[in-house]
C-alpha cells in the first residue's frame, strides 16, 4: 500500500516524484530528508522566539540548512528585514526552485542560496542562528515505527552534522532543530550549549516522529521537547550577553503550537 501511495504521489506531484526519484537513484552522500516539504511560515513560534531573541540587528547572519525550495528563507525575512539569510539544500532542483522565487521577488542582494550537503564549507563562528527544521530525519521511520534506523539514518551523521553547525556558529547563537530522529542531547556538543525553548503539551502532542538513541535503536514511547538551543560563551561574554537580556529571558521558554 506504501509502495501504492508513493507511485500515485509521484504521478500527481512532478515535483515529489522528481525528488523521489533523484534521492533514491543516486543516494548523494550526506542525504537525510529527501522529502522536500516546505510552506511558508511553517514553524511561527519558532521564529517569533528566535526574533524576540536576537531582534533586527542589520549585522545578523542567519542559515537555513535545507531550505527546500526557499520558503522558510523567505519567511525569515519578514521576520529579520535587514539581517543577511543563507539557504543551502542538497538538492539542486530546490535551489533552482528557490533562485527563480528570489528573482520573480526582484531580488535582495542579502539573501543567498547554494547547493551544499553540509555546512563544513562555511566559514567558523559566523551566524547568529542556524535553522534546521524536520530535515534531520527520514519519515519513512514512522511506518512501525522501525526497530533501527541505520539502514537510512545514523546517529554517527546527525552528530556530525550538529556538531558542524556548532562550529559556524558565533558564541550566543542560537541553534533550532525540529523533528529530528535523534536527540540533540544524546551528542558529545550538546554540553556546549543550553535549552533556550522548549515545545509545550499542545505541541507535543502533535509530534509523530520516533525517537533512536546513539546506538540505531528505537527508544520505544521517547519524547523531547527541546527545539532551541543556545551557545554557551565564555564567562566575560556571558554577563555582556545577560545584561541585554529580560530577566524572564534567562531561563528556556516553554511554546505552544498555535
Amino acid at each position: 500500500m506504501q509502495v501504492l501511495n508513493t507511485l500515485w504521489r509521484s504521478v500527481r506531484e512532478p515535483t515529489f516524484g522528481r525528488d523521489l526519484l533523484w534521492s533514491k537513484l543516486l543516494r548523494p552522500p550526506g542525504l537525510f530528508q529527501f522529502s522536500g516539504t516546505t510552506g511558508n511560515n511553517r514553524y511561527p513560534e519558532v521564529f517569533r522566539f528566535a526574533k524576540h531573541r536576537l531582534g533586527d540587528a542589520a549585522a545578523h547572519r542567519l542559515l537555513s540548512f535545507g531550505c527546500s525550495t526557499g520558503e522558510e528563507v523567505f519567511t525569515l525575512r519578514r521576520y529579520f528585514p535587514r539581517a543577511m539569510i543563507e539557504g543551502i539544500d542538497i538538492n539542486p532542483y530546490r535551489i533552482a526552485a528557490s533562485r527563480r522565487q528570489l528573482h520573480r521577488c526582484g531580488g535582495d542582494s542579502q539573501l543567498s542560496f547554494s547547493v551544499a550537503a553540509s555546512t563544513r564549507h562555511l566559514p567558523s563562528e559566523s551566524y547568529d542562528a542556524i535553522f534546521c527544521l524536520a530535515v534531520l530525519r527520514r519519515g519513512e521511520l514512522r511506518n512501525g515505527p522501525a526497530p533501527r534506523c541505520d539502514h537510512v539514518l545514523r546517529f554517527d551523521d546527525f552528530e556530525r552534522a550538529v556538531a558542524d553547525f556548532a562550529r559556524c556558529l558565533k558564541l550566543g547563537g542560537y541553534l533550532a532543530i525540529t523533528f529530528s530522529n535523534f536527540r540533540f542531547s544524546d551528542t558529545t556538543i550538546a554540553t556546549a550549549f543550553e535549552v533556550a525553548m522548549q515545545a509545550g503539551p499542545a505541541w507535543m502532542n502533535h509530534i509523530r516522529t520516533p525517537l533512536y538513541g546513539r546506538d540505531n535503536r528505537l527508544l520505544p514511547g521517547a519524547r523531547y521537547s527541546d527545539i532551541m538551543f543556545r551557545k554557551r560563551v565564555n564567562q566575560a561574554g556571558d554577563l555582556t550577553a545577560a545584561a541585554a537580556e529580560k530577566p524572564s529571558d534567562r531561563t528556556h521558554q516553554r511554546i505552544e503550537k498555535e
